[in-house]
Parts: structure tokens; sequence; C-alpha cells
């Protein structure tokens, strides 16, 4: 609706998570070097923690689509509250294999067979379980833990990221077991004020936009009203464009801001 009004390509601030527009801050790079670092040693599990919008899965898909498909098999389950024979079915699913025997011994034979044949073939299996925060069964997280007892030549056969909100550490401090098989953990927190004006003027000019159109002044309340967080950023950007162009202004100012964030509200 705006697009051609400010001269953009296309929307800088959808709010759904967009890998084409990823903005690299320091926390983010840290979250991604964390990882990639359990994935290549075969390290068993690796947690990412953050709040609602913090861009735990766009991390996690960058990482993805960055790992050749000839030696990693990258899969991401984003509906893990199941039960546990449920969630080796899905994760059999995710890797292409089908699921003709309900039985939970058959498949967990029919999961061991497909990771050590992706290891033979030199492929090392990651699974990345999204919104992990929503599991409630302490059974199915400890069939995820059991996963890593599927071993050849004392290496893990598949690599497990734990995504989730930060009720998701309380959930695995109670679970000793498989606390103690995460190697490394992180938590993305949100931008810093600095930041979150390169991350505005980043995803701004990703999409052709030729200046900043919004003032010094109005990232302060843009800040304080986001957070610092990718998701609520772009919500109220992408508010105060719209109003902009309605009120055919040149600029977005804090006058503008104050609008957009009474109109959220």
């Amino acid at each position: 609706m705006y697009l051609e009004y400010w001269g953009l390509e296309s929307s800088p601030f959808a709010n759904v998570p967009s890998e084409s527009l990823f903005y690299p801050s320091p926390q983010h790079e840290e979250a991604m070097s964390r990882i990639l670092y359990v994935i290549k040693n075969r390290r068993g599990v690796a947690m990412l923690t953050g709040e609602v919008g913090c861009g735990k899965t766009t991390v996690t898909k960058i990482l993805m689509k960055s790992l050749s498909k000839d030696k990693f098999r990258f899969q991401l389950l984003s509906n893990p509250a199941m039960g546990p024979l449920d969630l080796i079915r899905a994760i059999l699913l995710n890797l292409g294999e089908k699921t003709v025997n309900g039985f939970k011994p058959v498949l967990l034979s029919q999961l061991q067979d497909r990771l050590i044949c992706n290891a033979a073939e030199g492929v090392n299996t990651i699974l990345a379980i999204d919104e992990a925060h929503v599991i409630n069964n302490r059974k199915t997280l400890d069939e995820l833990r059991m996963l890593l007892n599927i071993q050849h030549d004392d290496q893990f056969l598949i690599t497990l990221i734990l995504l989730g909100q930060p009720p998701l550490l309380k959930k695995i401090a109670e679970l000793q077991p498989l606390k103690e098989r995460i190697s490394v953990k992180y938590n993305l927190t949100p931008l810093d004020e600095k930041n979150t004006l390169r991350y505005i003027i980043y995803r701004l000019k990703s999409v052709g936009a030729e200046r900043g159109y919004f003032t010094a002044e109005s990232i302060l309340p843009l800040f304080q009203y986001s957070g610092g967080i990718p998701l609520r950023i772009n919500n109220i950007c992408d508010r105060c464009l719209l109003i902009g162009y309605m009120r055919k202004s040149t600029v977005i100012d804090t006058r503008i801001v104050a609008d957009a964030i009474a109109d959220l509200q």
C-alpha cells in the first residue's frame, strides 16, 4: 500500500521471519557461531532461547541454508507438543521415512537405521525443535535425550537444537539428564538502541530505500516501545510507514511514532 510512496521494492518490516532481510547483530552472529560449533563438532545438543520475535527461528533457518546439503541433513520440527511415540513418528517423517508400523521399538529401529545410513554416507543429521517450550510432557523431552544414545564410533548420530522461549530454561533445569547433555546454550537478547537504528536502516536499504526516513529523534521512543525485539520493531515501523504515507509526510518523526504506538496498544 505504501511501498510506491516510499520508493520500496518490497515490505521492509513484515511480521514474519525473513531470511533475505536478516540483520546480523552481534548477538545473532554469536548464536549462529555457538550452534555451528555444536553441529560441526557433533557435540549433541545446543539450546537457543529468547523472547518471542527475537529471531531464534530465523537464525536456525539461516544456518540451515548455509550448510552443504551433501554433508548435512538439517530438518526443522515446528510443532513438538506431542507424546513420545508421535515425536518419533514426526522425526521419521521429517527425515523422509514412512512410518508403517506403530510399535515404538520398530520405529526406533527404523530411526536408528536412517541415522546410521546417513552417517555411512558422510551426512551429519541435525534436528531443530522449534517452540520447544510448549513440550509439557516430560517423557517427550526424555525421549529427545534418549536419541543421543544412538551413537557410532563414539559420536552422536544426531545433533539436536532446542529453540524456545525463556520457560524452556526452567523445564530443562528440572531434567538433569537432559540438561547435562546440552553442550552449548545461548539466550538471544534484544537489540540495544544503536543496533535498533542499524536494524531499521539495514532493512530499509535492503528493499531499495535511498534514505533512512526515520528522524534521529524518533528512534528513542521506537526503541523504548519495542524493547529492541525485532518483531516489535517491525510492527511499529510498518505502522509508522503506513501513517506517514496517509499523512503524505516525507519523514517519520516522533509524532508519527507516538501515534503508531497508540495505534498498536
